[in-house]
């Protein structure tokens, strides 16, 4: 069951990049894997080299959450149902068969589609980093196997945690929603930071990949874009992209500035005119001086930029990762506190209250760490 697409080979991605995280853009390092911080998977940082814009954690995820909305939707209609008038799941169901029915959608939910979140969650663990997918983790599968351990083994839990057909109460659709909410919001954050990434794959791919080069004894070669240096002569033909920024040395033309400027009306350029790389020289033929190349382009720039804003945080995300620094240790502390309590000064059978009541502080702490999470994933 173990999930492994965070590390494995990434069709079309650049080899020897940066990878960092989405929402901690300190977090640098040069091969895949997950944040420290958070547990999200890191990105490779868009270079001038285009790479496919397919996500294979979005295919991954968006799979897990259509199998988690599959299963969770008649779990929670069954867990709930008896709230409207007339109680129509008792109508249908004996209690023994409603709980039989709850555990076998839940597993699917409970199992395969929150193993990302166990991950997470034993990897904030080792590294000391506690974050929300600790709890959303511990809180999930504390909830799905104490709900377990109740629907199989009923009869080891004091009469007091049984009604009248002698079931315990389970939380099957509370571990399953909150699997499929934080799943949703995944998906949703991770469809928008793919379209940002093919919003920056589109503006590489208006580069130019080459340039005609004129030499000092005036013969003109194609070079390719990486061989061009400051202060080179090119020449741009008529339908041609101009390469590199700069200016117009001799010659004229009309450029497309579109792509910049959004003005459809091409913009005649003649000698001392600057000109801005990817943008396409209609008609025309010019030559020009490289003023700018590589990263320092207004392309290059632009594309920095963009990125830079995709991997930047909220300051709502701030607040979360300040608040679940404080809120994860304190609700794990408070578990223990309670298991303790119970255990030296609760009734009899004091550890199996112990356990309970332990349990029920996570359990209950689950709706609030799927509340924290949402700045995180959405």
């Amino acid at each position: 069951m173990a999930d492994n697409s965070h590390h494995a080979p990434v069709e079309g991605v650049v080899a020897g990049g940066l990878w960092t995280c989405p929402m901690h853009a300190e977090i640098e390092q040069p091969s895949p894997g997950s944040c420290p911080i958070c547990g999200m998977a890191l990105e490779q940082v868009p270079s001038a080299v285009a790479s496919s814009t397919s996500n294979p954690e979005l295919k991954d995820m968006s799979r897990r959450f259509w199998l988690a909305a599959l299963f969770s939707a008649p779990l929670l209609i069954i867990a709930m149902g008896d709230m409207l008038p007339g109680a129509p799941v008792s109508q249908l169901f004996s209690p023994r068969l409603r709980t039989t029915l709850e555990l076998l959608l839940a597993i699917p939910v409970c199992t395969w589609s929150a193993w990302p979140f166990y991950q997470r969650a034993v990897a904030s663990v080792r590294t000391r980093r506690l974050n929300m997918f600790t709890l959303i983790g511990l809180g999930v599968s504390v909830a799905f196997l104490y709900s377990l351990a109740a629907a199989l083994f009923p009869g080891i839990f004091p009469p007091t945690f049984r009604d009248h057909h002698g079931q315990v109460a389970v939380y099957f659709e509370a571990a399953a929603m909150i699997v499929t909410l934080i799943l949703l919001g995944q998906v949703i954050e991770l469809r928008a930071r793919s379209a940002t990434g093919a919003a920056i794959q589109k503006l590489l791919g208006m580069a130019a990949t080459s340039a005609r080069r004129i030499d000092t004894d005036g013969h003109e070669t194609d070079v390719s874009l990486e061989r061009v240096a400051v202060n080179d002569i090119l020449r741009v033909r008529p339908g041609e992209k101009i390469p590199v920024d700069g200016v117009v040395i001799d010659g004229t033309g009309l450029v497309d500035e579109s792509m910049i400027s959004g003005e459809p009306v091409p913009v005649q350029k003649a000698p001392g005119d600057e000109v801005v790389g990817a943008t396409l020289n209609s008609t025309g033929s010019f030559i020009m001086r490289a003023g700018k190349i590589g990263a320092d382009t207004l392309l290059s720039r632009i594309v920095a930029m963009v990125a830079n804003a995709q991997r930047s945080r909220a300051p709502i995300q701030q607040l979360a990762d300040q608040v679940a620094a404080v809120f994860v240790p304190t609700v794990i502390v408070i578990a223990i506190i309670t298991f303790v309590v119970w255990s030296v000064a609760g009734p009899q059978p004091a550890l199996t209250y112990a356990m309970l009541n332990a349990v029920a502080v996570l359990i209950i702490a689950c709706p609030c760490a799927l509340g924290l999470a949402t700045p995180m994933s959405v």
